[in-house]
């Protein structure tokens, strides 16, 4: 089968028939009533199989895919040093005392300081910071008289809070997710 592309807007166009399975394309001059020379125009001819095939190209992609998310830029990394102490306690209660230092090169606000308890133990009650606890972990926010923390300075967070199976110091503090070191 061979298969011809003309335009239609140009009159007196003819189709060529290639001689062979790989036939190069052809110009053919158009006629025109004036002495205008003619401009050849390109004929395009593509002969294919008589048959035809039944098999998909193959590709490398699938379906839906897309192109690998460019990874989010790198949010600040705060430094920390954190001391607890237990200053007060009786049967199933305490209060706690919390020393967040930033001891980063920039200053964080909001900021926020996470811990785990290790032992069922639970925040009942906080000051200078605004608790929240799931299971074993407390955040601890900013709240509005206290919201940055400078290079260097220093928080400090006081709460009350209940046990039952005693009551070991927290681990894992961090400062807007960064791991803080104790003193």
């Amino acid at each position: 089968m061979i298969i011809s592309v003309t335009s239609e807007s140009s009159s007196g166009r003819q189709a060529a028939v290639a001689p062979d399975s790989l036939a190069p394309a052809t110009t053919t001059p158009r006629t025109v009533p004036s002495a205008v020379t003619p401009t050849p125009v390109p004929t395009v001819i593509r002969q294919t199989s008589a048959s035809p095939t039944t098999t998909a190209p193959k590709t490398t992609a699938t379906a839906g895919s897309q192109p690998p998310a460019a990874p989010p830029p790198p949010a600040p990394v705060a430094s920390c040093t954190v001391r607890y102490a237990v200053t007060d306690q009786w049967p199933n209660g305490f209060t706690a005392n919390l020393w967040v230092t930033n001891t980063g090169n920039q200053t964080l606000n909001p900021w926020t300081t996470t811990w785990n308890f290790t032992a069922g133990q639970r925040v009942t009650h906080s000051w200078n910071g605004d608790f929240s606890q799931s299971g074993s972990r407390v955040t601890m926010k900013a709240v509005s008289y206290n919201l940055s923390l400078a290079p260097g300075a220093t928080v400090n967070i006081g709460f009350n809070g209940s046990f039952d199976r005693g009551n070991p110091t927290p681990v894992g503090f961090t400062l807007d997710g960064a791991r803080c070191t104790t003193a």
